[in-house]
């Protein structure tokens, strides 16, 4: 009987033991899970790593889009690795960040590179991670060892959902129209203030030859 409790104390105290070190997959991400825009209009997201409880080295990614409704604007690297790089592609945008010297890694989680796109035609459609283990050309995370294994984690890479509307003709003229009248405001303001100098103006003077009539 003892031995029975024994074993079960001991298999108990493995499993804590397992659970607490349970290894956590490296990852990519972005920052939100939608944008809605119109045409015309640009959203902007984040590629976001998770390195896990890793050490790595550098990242490969590949994000494909539908180009015949978004068009991509520019692709900006983030803080997270020191060197970042893109090559767009028709459909495909590819991103790399890489430590700068050999030796160094990172850990933890952070942002790649920021994504601007602009709404080309109305519909739906999804940024979503290219992640295929059996292919070369593929999204990685390399893992700060002798080989560089990729850690990324497939199963773990959700989409972006983009919706854009048709948009309102005369909704967006209006918003034109007031963005190119904006230094007219500035304008505007400092006629109002000569105005107001000119009637103080107005005031002394008339006070002026009240006194001197006196």
């Amino acid at each position: 009987m003892k031995k029975i409790i024994y074993n079960a104390v001991i298999g108990a105290a493995l499993f804590i033991a397992v659970s607490g070190f349970s290894v956590h997959a490296a990852s990519l991400e972005f920052d939100s899970a939608s944008s809605a825009i119109e045409v015309d209009e640009t959203f902007t997201v984040t590629v976001d790593i998770d390195a896990g409880t890793d050490q790595i080295a550098g990242t490969d990614i590949y994000v494909s889009y539908d180009d015949d409704l978004l068009d991509l604007q520019s692709v900006t690297g983030v803080d997270y690795f020191p060197i970042v790089g893109n090559t767009p592609e028709t459909s495909r945008l590819y991103i790399y960040g890489v430590v700068a010297n050999q030796g160094e890694y990172k850990t933890g989680t952070g942002s790649v590179a920021t994504l601007v796109f602009k709404g080309v035609a109305e519909g739906e459609t999804d940024l979503t991670f290219d992640c295929d283990l059996s292919k070369t050309d593929t999204s990685k995370i390399a893992k700060n060892d002798i080989n560089a294994s990729n850690i990324i984690d497939c199963s773990k890479l959700e989409v972006h959902t983009v919706t854009i509307g048709a948009g309102n003709t005369s909704t967006s003229s209006s918003t034109k129209e007031t963005t190119s009248s904006l230094p007219e405001s500035g304008t505007y303001d400092m006629m109002v203030q000569y105005a107001l100098m000119g009637g103080i103006l107005l005031l002394l003077g008339a006070v002026l030859r009240m006194t001197v009539r006196v």
